[in-house]
């Protein structure tokens, strides 16, 4: 009985402490998880504008960077992130977070455009749960980097942006490498990449066409 007693104490003072070491550490740590976790959707939108590298900058200069940098905007309801030359003041190009169906799940990308949404600056895709070695090389940089400098020209293929051809086949101005055996993941981006630019890059040219000066007045 009395064995029984002290395991169960024994156990109790060891669950606490442990408890007593996580919490602890959880608050002591809680502005820096705060920091990371502010810093990664920022670090994405600075990557898809140039301003920054993928890697080697901390938390903290992404946050600054970002807040000096870069501006939300509203627009019909969806958040538009405007990012700024070095002067401060002259738009570079809008951001937007984009999303659609993939074969496992939902695929997470950020897409950035010209301050004329006439061309395509950059495109991360930052959460999915494609099949890693087939659909999850949509986030390696030989993927994603086709994008940079597409011209968004709705009349080419169909309405589209831009179409993805079988590995190697790609040979047109506005046909990219799809991933090898990863036929349906590459069919979901192009389908959802496509929609989603398309649509937010008219919203952008219809705003230029009311207000020459947007949007400078929202800056």
């Amino acid at each position: 009985m009395k064995k029984s007693i002290f395991s169960v104490l024994y156990m109790f003072m060891i669950t606490l402490v442990f408890t007593s070491v996580v919490t602890i550490t959880r608050h002591y740590t809680q502005d820096l998880i705060e920091l990371n976790e502010q810093a990664k959707i920022k670090r994405i939108i600075l990557n898809v504008f140039g301003i920054f590298p993928d890697d080697g900058i901390t938390s903290a200069d992404v946050v600054e960077t970002f807040n000096n940098r870069v501006r939300k905007i509203n627009l019909n309801n969806s958040t538009v992130y405007a990012a700024l030359e070095n002067d401060g003041q002259t738009p570079m190009g809008y951001a937007f977070l984009l999303s659609g169906p993939g074969f496992w799940g939902p695929i997470h990308s950020v897409a950035a455009i010209d301050s004329h949404a006439e061309q395509i600056l950059g495109v991360r895709f930052y959460n999915h749960v494609e099949t890693p070695g087939l659909g999850a090389r949509i986030s390696e940089a030989w993927f994603f980097k086709q994008f940079n400098s597409l011209h968004i020209n709705e009349s080419q293929s169909g309405g589209k942006i831009f179409t993805l051809k079988r590995p190697g086949k790609a040979s047109g101005a506005n046909q990219l490498n799809a991933i090898t055996g990863a036929t349906m993941t590459s069919q979901a981006v192009e389908s959802f990449l496509n929609k989603e630019l398309l649509h937010f890059a008219a919203e952008i040219r219809d705003e230029i066409r009311k207000d020459t000066n947007w949007p400078e007045q929202k800056i």
